[in-house]
């Protein structure tokens, strides 16, 4: 049976503008072959606590950015346990932990890259589009660095991107791949609704409640779950 890496990256903060942007990814392990249903129970033990807390029974996806700071925490350590139990990932020989995720992350100034990109950049691609490129690469970049990950045990790497708004940085870093045998696995790279890709729903929680504590220093117990988690 196919064993996939998986990898869900989501975005906090402007790309585009502003002195802060942040990228979360969250790398999981699944023999499944549909991103849908990659961890679906987690995502919907999740849904069921943040509709708790906000006491809102309409409440239909985990967004951070919807939720008080204090319900993120105790979402992101609710989740610590229950992914355990998430029949949907396993966890894996491709790191040496025992956890069933990892998370990489990345940030910087859109507003201090933009000006030293002034004048030196010419082409389609926007500043914010520039930017995510950047990002995605750093937080990709476990797949290069010797001792992080084993990848003899994984037939295929997807990268899922949330939203449109990754098209054109996920055709570009997905051409570079394609052209790059030193990774020695199939990748693909995609962008997905979040409302349908559970993967993507936990990875909002991390890019918020990491960008969240960089910037305001709250969302500190979630942050440090990511932090706890990081490759």
């Amino acid at each position: 049976m196919t064993r996939i890496l998986y990898f869900f990256v989501d975005e906090s903060g402007n790309a585009d503008a502003g002195t802060g942007f942040s990228i979360v990814g969250c790398w999981c392990v699944s023999k499944r072959s549909s991103e849908y249903e990659v961890l679906a129970s987690t995502k919907g033990f999740l849904l069921e606590q943040a509709r708790r807390l906000r006491d809102d029974d309409d409440f239909s996806e985990i967004k951070s950015s919807k939720l008080h700071p204090s319900y993120v925490d105790d979402l992101m350590q609710a989740m610590v346990p229950k992914l355990h139990s998430d029949k949907t990932i396993e966890t894996p020989r491709v790191w040496t932990t025992g956890q069933p995720i990892r998370y990489s992350a990345y940030t910087t100034l859109p507003d201090i890259t933009r000006g030293a990109f002034d004048g030196r950049t010419s082409g389609s691609f926007s500043n914010g589009q520039m930017i995510r490129s950047m990002s995605l690469i750093s937080a990709i970049s476990p797949l290069f660095q010797e001792g992080l990950m084993n990848l003899d045990v994984i037939d295929e790497i997807n990268v899922i991107l949330d939203d449109t708004v990754w098209d054109a940085p996920a055709d570009v870093v997905g051409g570079c791949f394609d052209s790059h045998e030193e990774i020695g696995v199939p990748t693909t790279f995609t962008t997905q609704d979040s409302r349908s890709v559970p993967g993507l729903q936990i990875a909002d929680l991390a890019a918020y409640s990491w960008h969240r504590n960089q910037r305001k220093g709250d969302c500190a117990a979630a942050s440090n779950v990511v932090r706890d988690h990081r490759l």
